[in-house]
Order: structure tokens, then C-alpha cells, then sequence
């Protein structure tokens, strides 16, 4: 049996709908997530707004913190 990941506190900080054109003539509306998470700076998801529910929300949230900590932080002096 897997163990179960442990589940991360992330506060929302703004839910925000902006229109793009991905083709000339088509906008589409997007909501962007900007969230929080102890250890992580502030960070945005886009979700196509036909596609928004809140449990797509915490998926694309879990998905974009898990692909942020798979990136090794680099230090050097300046």
C-alpha cells in the first residue's frame, strides 16, 4: 500500500477572470489563481473558465507546487 502524501496549507490570495484570444476573433476566459505555500513564494494557475471547479483548482494548485519543488534552489555570492 502507498502512503498517503501529505496534504500542503495553501491560502488563495485572489481569484481573478481575464479574456485572452488565443485566435483572432475567439476570446477565452481564463481564471488565474494566485496562491500561497509555507516555504514557496506566491505563484499563479490559469484555469480555462469552462473548465473551473474548485476541485480542478487544488489539483492544478498540487500539480504546479509539486513541479516548483522538484527544482533545486542555486545560491552564490554575489
Amino acid at each position: 500500500m502507498a502512503a498517503k502524501e501529505p496534504e500542503i496549507s495553501v491560502t488563495v490570495i485572489r481569484r481573478r477572470e481575464v479574456t485572452t484570444w488565443p485566435k483572432i476573433g475567439t476570446p477565452v476566459i481564463q481564471v488565474l489563481v494566485t496562491y500561497v505555500a509555507a516555504g514557496l513564494p506566491p505563484a499563479t494557475v490559469t484555469i480555462n473558465k469552462v473548465d473551473y471547479t474548485v476541485e480542478r483548482e487544488k489539483a492544478e494548485i498540487k500539480a504546479d507546487i509539486q513541479r516548483r519543488l522538484r527544482v533545486a534552489p542555486e545560491s552564490y555570492k554575489v
